[in-house]
């Protein structure tokens, strides 16, 4: 370090070219301050590896599909139709909204006499994925288990992996339950571990951003340790920055299946809040000493002085200018913008009666969304039906039937988002509105509902 300082000297007639070091001292000064330093460069590689690992699982191979997945799903249920599929996002939300976990296709099937033996199924099954080379684990039987409302739930599940994907395997069965109800199914999730790609990149992250934090930390100590209360203040907020930074790594327990959630998980929750408030510490530090380096600059030593002469030669113009800038600000900041002009008034469409025209097929290939239209006429006992069978096609779910006019959802399927036309609203069905698992699954909620008493159609609706 004390050669390239006197080369770089050197290398100015006056020794003002300054090194990377001389910006970046590789180290601090002090033995407190190196630990402090030390746990800011743990910190940064345990964020540059976060950020790392993520980017790199968006190099991730595909999930097989087509041929491939069927290969798959026919060794687990062999000779029955297996619904879903699909193409999910690297890392997607975990059902009960409190972490992340990577992405996963469900395949399903309703259960049939030879599911419902679930022991001894899931057992074969299980001995399949065996002879086709995959390693099965944690096989667990539970139940039958009563219910507190009645009803009873026996279940098998266990995992198996096999070429960096990792297949779940849930067969559940519910007896004792009113018939309109689903008596359970057998659910496979397909997922990918954490691919070499994702792992390298993660690693890289890590040397990045502890060699970042290592310099940054470095640098910012040595430039407030020589203002007055500068080292105080440093350590407060590194130890700040520090604590907050706990939680999220400590609430990223191992995945249980392998590949079921990312390690970073506590990142995206639970952790964001306390992540915050780390990173405004880290930023806080950064400004007092990016200010207090610029303060000793020759640059705004120069800048200061040409301010205070032109103040003193005509103080009246730059106190106007200043005075002008300010009302400029204040007057973006707390003036109201010009109203938005209000949208046209529509007339209100009179719709012919029954339900809309099918979309073409072409516009609803990938679509998620499905209507089950209802006649108006039907009984409240036929429409809790419907609702049940919606639930029971495993297909998707439903929030509940759309029925009054000014509804946003009424109004766009019936008149493109305009009014309806008092006098047309009798002649157009109510209907449910269907999120789909994944498109490929519309027939399976045809199947389900179409011809129950008070349906009257079932459309597959564009995106």
């Amino acid at each position: 370090m004390t050669v390239l300082r006197t080369v770089s000297a050197m290398a100015s007639r006056k020794g003002r070219v300054r090194t990377v070091l001389s910006v970046f001292p590789g180290r601090p000064r002090r033995g407190p301050a190196i630990i402090l330093v030390a746990l800011v460069a743990l910190v940064g590689a345990w964020y540059g590896g976060a950020a790392g690992h993520r980017v790199g699982l968006e190099s991730a191979p595909e999930l097989p599909r087509g041929a491939a997945a069927a290969q798959i799903t026919g060794t687990v249920l062999p000779g029955l139709k297996v619904w879903g599929g699909g193409d999910p996002d690297p890392v997607v939300s975990q059902p009960d909204g409190e972490g992340i976990e990577y992405g996963y296709a469900t395949y399903w099937v309703r259960h049939n006499d030879a599911t419902r033996d679930v022991s001894g199924y899931s057992a074969a099954a299980r001995d399949r994925l065996v002879a086709a080379g995959w390693d099965v684990h944690d096989f667990t039987l539970t139940g039958p288990e009563d219910y507190i409302d009645g009803g009873q739930g026996t279940g098998v599940t266990f995992w198996a992996a096999r070429s960096g994907l990792v297949l779940g395997y849930d067969n559940s069965l519910l007896t004792g339950f009113p018939a309109y109800d689903s008596d359970g199914g057998v659910q496979l999730t397909l997922r990918r571990g954490s691919s070499f790609e994702a792992t390298a990149a993660g690693w890289a992250g890590a040397v990045l951003g502890a060699l970042l934090a290592w310099f940054l930390g470095a640098w910012v100590g040595r430039t407030l340790a020589g203002v007055a209360g500068g080292t105080a203040i440093t350590g407060v907020l590194t130890v700040g920055m520090l604590v907050m930074s706990l939680p999220a790594m400590l609430m990223s327990p191992p995945p249980d299946p392998p590949g079921a959630a990312p390690w970073w998980g506590g990142l995206a929750y639970l952790g964001l809040f306390t992540t915050v408030l780390a990173a405004l510490a880290a930023l806080l530090l950064l400004f007092l000493a990016g200010a207090v380096a610029v303060s000793r600059s020759a640059t705004w030593r120069r800048a200061r002085g040409l301010a205070a002469a032109a103040v003193r030669r005509r103080p009246r113009a730059v106190f106007a200018g200043l005075a002008m800038v300010v009302a400029a600000l204040v007057a973006a900041i707390a003036l109201p913008s010009s109203p938005t002009a209000l949208p046209a008034v529509r007339a209100a469409c009179r719709p012919a009666p029954g339900v809309p025209a099918e979309a073409p097929a072409a516009q609803t290939r990938d679509s998620l969304l499905a209507h089950v239209y209802v006649d108006p006429a039907s009984t409240p006992d036929e429409r809790n039906l419907i609702t049940a069978a919606i639930r029971r096609s495993w297909a998707g779910g439903t929030q509940g039937m759309v029925w009054e006019p000014g509804a946003t959802e009424f109004r766009d399927t019936y008149c493109d988002g305009g009014p309806v036309h008092s006098e047309a609203v009798a002649g157009l069905p109510y209907f449910f509105p269907v999120e789909l698992g994944v498109a490929s699954d519309f027939p399976a909620l045809v199947q389900e509902v179409q011809g129950l008493p008070g349906v009257v159609a079932v459309q597959h609706k564009p995106a």
